[in-house]
């Protein structure tokens, strides 16, 4: 099998498996891709996770990795923050939650985070789609009570100010009502009590 014609059969997957590579070609030999990956042909992001060296990455395509790398997960925490402005320093580490335990990536296109919540808070996130994609990310209340939820010293005022999220910001994307919707599915009185801090913050 020549890699063009297996190239071309897996066009539709920016991220492949060996698994994606058999039911193609049964008789595929793993030797076949340690010997492309040594010549620069494709590129193992993780264990059993490829891509082709071609594909560079941009903008938001690094959200669709980072649900690629590590499943279930959804881009959020930092990297959410930053997708809705609400801070804007450019977040280099690519930071998502999973239901699996806490794990970081490095590879060759960049760096990946994923922190560990329960299962029964795996919810609040949706599809974004753009001309060459599309991705898993929290609301921008899941991603701020995501974050809230694992740094729980973010607890008054002071350190909110100190967080320089942007306060017009916050006010035109959160919706009150769905902030407070998944406030009540967490069931957590530490973390009503920080939200209830934030809408302080919001309108102070």
């Amino acid at each position: 099998m020549k890699f063009t014609e297996l190239k071309q059969n897996l066009r539709d997957l920016p991220v492949f498996t060996v698994n994606d590579i058999l039911l193609d070609y049964p008789d595929f030999r793993r030797a076949s891709l340690y010997e492309w990956e040594s010549k620069g042909l494709v590129t193992k992001l993780r264990n059993n996770k490829y891509i082709f060296s071609d594909f560079t990455p941009h903008d938001k395509d690094f959200y669709f990795l980072s649900n690629e790398i590590y499943t279930p997960s959804y881009v959020s925490l930092e990297t959410g923050l930053n997708h809705y402005a609400i801070i804007p320093e450019v977040v280099q580490t690519v930071t998502a939650v999973s239901t699996n335990k806490t794990r970081e990536f490095d590879t060759p296109v960049g760096t990946f985070s994923y922190s560990s919540i329960a299962e029964r808070l795996f919810f609040g996130y949706k599809t974004i789609a753009w001309d060459s994609g599309s991705a898993l990310i929290g609301y921008p209340e899941k991603v701020v009570l995501d974050y809230l939820y694992l740094n729980s010293t973010v607890d008054s005022l002071e350190e909110f100010e100190s967080l320089r999220w942007n306060k017009d910001i916050l006010r035109e994307t959160i919706v009150l009502e769905q902030l407070e919707n998944f406030t009540s599915i967490f069931d957590n009185a530490a973390l009503t009590a920080r939200a209830a801090v934030l809408k302080e913050y919001m309108n102070a």
